[in-house]
């Protein structure tokens, strides 16, 4: 791991509340939240300006890391897709980066298996609000195998993705077909 980093690692409360503004219409920057990547709908993103892009340097994100939650849906997991744009980490998550020996697509996929969940849950704390800290995100033990298997695991996932996706749209197809014959006939 080269960094782990959460929102508040840029400064006193007081500071980041008086400098950051969030918008709902497109300014400088994506203030990613973890709403945001589990939904997928990038029409109710929160954005920052520069000055709050800059103030929040400690979390910049560029894409490929992996974000974890650290408050309700405390470890759950999600890989930041590659952006064209400026963002910064939002509130309540934390970010990893890792170097050259971690394949991060090899690392969500751990992650979010159940071996990988029943690592991060056992650091989860709370009854009510589940929480987890950044020195218990950091205790959390990882396989890491040989490079070289972590990149072939990638392409055997990207693999299925595109087998997955090819009879997904021959279905959707066939699906079609019947309810057209089926209205022909029966309409």
């Amino acid at each position: 791991m080269t960094l782990l980093t959460d929102f508040s690692s840029n400064g006193s409360y007081k500071t980041l509340d008086s400098g950051v503004t969030m918008y709902d219409e497109p300014n400088y920057a994506w203030m990613v939240r973890t709403t945001d990547l589990e939904s997928g709908d990038m029409t109710s993103i929160k954005y920052i300006d520069e000055s709050a892009y800059e103030l929040l340097a400690k979390s910049k994100i560029f894409g490929g890391e992996i974000i974890m939650n650290k408050i309700g849906s405390a470890g759950k997991i999600y890989l930041m897709p590659e952006i064209g744009m400026p963002a910064s980490l939002g509130r309540n998550a934390f970010m990893f980066r890792y170097d050259e020996r971690i394949n991060v697509k090899f690392l969500y996929h751990l992650l979010t298996s159940e071996y990988g969940q029943r690592e991060i849950q056992q650091y989860v704390r709370g009854a009510v609000t589940k929480t987890i800290t950044k020195n218990d995100a950091r205790a959390v033990l990882i396989i890491i195998p040989p490079i070289e298997l972590q990149n072939e695991f990638e392409e055997f996932v990207e693999q299925i993705d595109k087998l997955r996706f090819a009879t997904q749209k021959s279905l959707n197809e066939t699906q079609q077909l019947f309810d057209s014959l089926m209205q022909k006939y029966f309409g």
